[in-house]
């Protein structure tokens, strides 16, 4: 890599951590991501790439990068970079080479394509993906509703239908669920059990008590699942639920099931005394799920940008 003077690279060590937590903060912070991280995310970060590099400029972490493990959808292996560039470091020629190198891991895992996901507000990532050739593909809208004291409306549901908490032993009639609903959807892949707990239901932020399913006898129609991110209200000082997935089986769409499972969790977390609520939505959802996140309070704050590089059939640079 043609790295600028002063600069050292490695793989990212242990005692590394906590300023690789330094920069990816500080990254969430000045692009206004809301994705912040801690140690043990960082840790376990590392544990799911292949590779890893630290930046070091002038003997001070300036940037990270992570290679995770490829996953393969239609076919294709595609590999999701993470990492990014100190914004008191950016603009001395650290993302390129950085970038490069990330793409050339992937391209030797055997990856057929490359994801990195920027901020739409962020001028110079977005000139740096269309100088390495990568194409933006999907936009995702960050949204959020505050609460205000404002009460959210309770929405009913069909005759035959109800609105419960979420029980463990209906976990694993849940993920099927998932899969079923989001079979159609752009880029998903199905979860399997050990994913499924990972991510969802047996993650450390994932909250129960903010969770709601939407029942049709013993079948499940829709749901909603919540998350809490203490890091998060460390670091903005505002005590927020986090709305991971939301979904209707197909059969059922169309008869505001998701917004009697949005708002039944809206409605537990003011009551349990958070301020505002949160959600990523794909900005072309099939079933126009921004409009309805619109129609219960939400608004788009922020865009990320999904931008693509396909390795088939283009040879690595010289």
């Amino acid at each position: 890599m043609d790295w600028p003077a002063g600069v050292t690279t490695g793989p990212i060590q242990p005692a590394d951590v906590p300023a690789v937590v330094e920069v990816a903060n500080a990254i969430a912070a000045a692009d206004e991501t809301g994705e912040y991280v801690t140690v043990e995310g960082i840790t376990e970060a590392l544990d799911d790439a292949t590779d890893s590099l630290a930046v070091w400029l002038d003997g001070r972490l300036a940037g990270y990068g992570l290679v995770p493990e490829s996953s393969v959808r239609d076919g294709q292996a595609i590999v999701k970079v993470r990492g990014g560039v100190d914004p008191g470091a950016r603009r001395r020629g650290l993302g390129g080479p950085l970038l490069d190198w990330q793409v050339g891991r992937a391209r030797e895992r055997g990856a057929d394509l490359v994801d990195v996901e920027v901020q739409a507000a962020n001028s110079g990532a977005l000139a740096l993906m269309a100088s390495r050739g990568l194409e933006p593909v999907r936009y995702f809208r960050l949204m959020q509703r505050w609460y205000d004291d404002q009460p959210v409306p309770l929405t009913p549901v069909p005759d035959g239908c109800a609105v419960i908490g979420f029980d463990p032993r209906d976990d694993e009639k849940l993920r099927i669920a998932h899969n079923e609903i989001f079979v159609d959807h752009w880029g998903f892949a199905p979860k399997s059990e050990d994913d499924w707990k990972k991510w969802f239901t047996g993650n450390r932020h994932f909250r129960s008590a903010l969770s709601r399913i939407v029942v049709d006898g013993d079948r499940i129609a829709a749901y909603a699942l919540g998350y809490e991110f203490p890091v998060d209200t460390e670091k903005t000082g505002v005590r927020e639920v986090w709305i991971g997935q939301v979904g209707t089986r197909r059969e059922y769409r169309g008869r505001g099931l998701a917004r009697a499972a949005v708002s039944a969790v809206l409605r537990v977390g003011q009551e349990s005394g958070f301020e505002r609520s949160s959600l990523g939505v794909d900005a072309d959802s099939p079933t126009g799920a921004g409009r309805l996140y619109e129609s219960l309070g939400y608004t788009a704050i922020s865009t990320e940008i999904l931008h693509r590089l396909s390795l088939v059939g283009r040879s690595p640079p010289d």
